[in-house]
């Protein structure tokens, strides 16, 4: 979950239902305590399957409620157990993903590429206004500007080379990726990839 703005609608996501299963719990307590109509325990618990287990279990405690159901006692603990391993494992693959991304170096092999235009993406949430800044003070030239993603497609000045001009690009405000503009052939013979052993 590189992208921020993905992270920050999957941590309001998780904020809103863990609120909203924490409050439901309480009321479901208040109508046990009046004999009225009760929330059905189907929905309890599948709030705290699709991420309001941290709620579900704060609202046990708290409110003192469903600590004697046995699927509640001992369900809740172990959805937010396999919650929390699933969240390790991912952040522990994007972790280990993003330790063997290296910057390319002379002696590393590149795929055929075009010797003057690179690719690069940029934030939403920052805009394109750093990345048109650096454009025009690095004197780069816009061969494209997607409008399908976040991202263009530029020429380089004709007095950098192709490597140091990608490297300025890095390091430019909201910038997420600088690559190479790799040339393909349609006559080119199309190689599987065998999964190694």
């Amino acid at each position: 979950m590189s992208n921020p703005s993905i992270l920050r609608v999957v941590i309001l996501y998780l904020v809103a239902i863990n609120v909203v299963t924490f409050l439901l719990y309480g009321i479901d307590k208040f109508k046990a305590k009046r004999l009225k109509w009760r929330i059905p325990e189907s929905v309890l618990l599948g709030l705290a399957v699709i991420g309001g287990s941290v709620g579900a279990w704060l609202g046990m405690i708290v409110w003192r409620h469903k600590t004697q159901h046995k699927k509640f006692r001992y369900g809740i603990p172990l959805i937010l157990a396999i919650q929390i391993a699933i969240l390790f494992l991912v952040s522990c693959k994007t972790e280990q993903a993003v330790e063997t991304v290296k910057p390319l170096s002379e002696n590393r092999y590149v795929p055929e590429h075009s010797p003057d235009v690179f690719l690069i993406s940029y934030d939403a949430e920052t805009g394109k206004e750093p990345v048109l800044k650096a454009i025009k003070k690095y004197r780069c030239e816009i061969v494209y500007d997607y409008h399908t993603f976040n991202g263009m497609a530029l020429k380089k000045p004709e007095d950098k080379t192709l490597e140091e001009t990608m490297q300025y690009f890095r390091g430019v405000k909201g910038v997420l990726t600088v690559e190479y503009d790799f040339i393909t052939r349609l006559d080119d013979p199309v190689k599987p990839k065998l999964e190694e052993r």
